[in-house]
């Protein structure tokens, strides 16, 4: 496949990212979920190019009270450039005309996952076929019979809560068909292996939100408010990873946990901030666990008179927006495009029976801390930290044109 139409493949699959994520920020639901709730626990808790071969050995974002300074060393790896691309070495044997199944879980994300899987099938040179499973367990069982009954190379989930298909998993385990998996929570508990956007990213992301906090923003003075979705699993993860990293580097400061419901995202998230700020006079920093809170926030802000700063998590083409035009202080970009062919790259070195390396073994994506200076572009493509994805996946699998 051409350069030419590895860089349309991409441009593609960053452009289908803007549009559904921002109809993920606009969808909402017209049923109220559960209001904003808060619980003190004081003193508790653009992208460059690298070589695809050569392995990065990524830091640890670990500290253990050392305030401000030791904050800015955890976090100053993810400013300016982003986190090493997960893949690290070569793909020995391409499975060519392989079938590959992916579980779509009916959501907007999922059928973006699918929307970018596409082009990398294309350029490996593999069968996708799509399974729609949607979230309720009964849509989510018959799914799963189908793909068992198909017996593919390789299965891809992405966000399906592993108790609706544990039944399954265990048959395909003994198939010795491999399971990929994305934004799944726990999923190690149940055999999966490298897992990616699981439990691992979610607490590493955290730590990092807690030490840009204390060592980029408000100091050894923050009084901060992560919200969480509860619906959401990983944002509890990153909540509760936040605080403790907000005791182990700042026991003076104070933080505490607010609630925004799925079903207010897109909707009246920013009233449930607003009104939970409002009671909490004293707050400097919200963080928020995913960047769809955030939407609509600044004009509602703006109204109610009040000045906080902002970090938000996995922004989308409207909060790098506000980014952009100063209405947010800053966020924690999560690079969508390359978890995605990521997520084929596993499935592949799976089935050679490969050993995975690197940031992929670890189910780590590529983040990066953004600020205004940072997102002086398009942003209506959303944001890669490596802009050039689909020409080092293509090397990686040898089969650059």
């Amino acid at each position: 496949m051409s350069s030419v139409t590895l860089r349309r493949s991409a441009i593609l699959a960053l452009f289908v990212f803007a549009l559904a994520l921002g109809l993920a920020a606009c969808g909402g639901g017209s049923s109220s979920s559960s209001s904003s709730s808060t619980s003190e626990a004081e003193s508790e808790p653009s992208g460059g190019e690298a070589e695809p071969a050569a392995e990065e050995e990524e830091a640890e974002p670990e500290a253990s009270g050392g305030g401000a300074t030791e904050a800015k060393e955890i976090v100053a790896p993810y400013i300016g450039q982003p986190s090493p691309f997960p893949v690290t070495e070569k793909l020995k044997a391409i499975p060519k005309g392989a079938e590959i199944d992916y579980v779509d879980c009916g959501t907007p994300i999922c059928a973006l996952f699918w929307e970018i899987l596409q082009p990398a099938g294309q350029t490996m040179g593999v069968k996708l076929e799509r399974i729609k499973a949607g979230s309720a367990a009964n849509t989510v069982a018959s799914a799963f019979d189908t793909v068992i009954a198909k017996e593919p190379a390789a299965v891809i989930v992405g966000s399906i809560t592993m108790e609706l298909w544990s039944k399954q998993l265990k048959e395909l385990q003994e198939k010795e068909i491999p399971v990929v998996t994305t934004g799944i929570s726990d999923a190690e508990e149940f055999g999966v292996e490298s897992p990616q956007a699981s439990n691992a990213n979610s607490e590493r992301s955290g730590k990092l939100m807690a030490a840009y906090v204390v060592g980029e923003m408000a100091g050894e003075e923050s009084n901060a408010v992560f919200y969480e979705t509860p619906e959401l699993s990983f944002t509890t993860i990153l909540g509760e990873s936040f605080q403790a990293e907000m005791e182990n580097l700042c026991p003076e400061c104070s933080v505490r946990i607010g609630k925004v419901g799925v079903a207010e995202l897109g909707n009246t998230a920013p009233n449930t901030v607003v009104s939970d700020l409002q009671a909490n006079p004293d707050t400097n920093v919200a963080v928020f666990g995913t960047g769809e809170i955030e939407a609509g926030l600044p004009t509602a802000l703006k109204a109610a008179g009040i000045e906080v700063e902002t970090l938000s998590s996995s922004p989308g083409p409207a909060e790098l927006q506000y980014l952009k035009e100063g209405k947010s202080t800053a966020t924690l970009g999560f690079d969508l495009p390359v978890l995605t062919w990521t997520l084929l790259d596993q499935a592949a070195r799976e089935i050679a029976g490969q050993e995975l390396t690197g940031p992929e073994a670890e189910g780590l994506g590529v983040l990066q801390f953004l600020t205004k200076e940072d997102v002086q572009y398009d942003v209506s493509k959303g944001w890669s930290g490596y802009p050039e994805f689909a020409e080092m996946f293509a090397e990686l699998w040898g089969v650059k044109g």
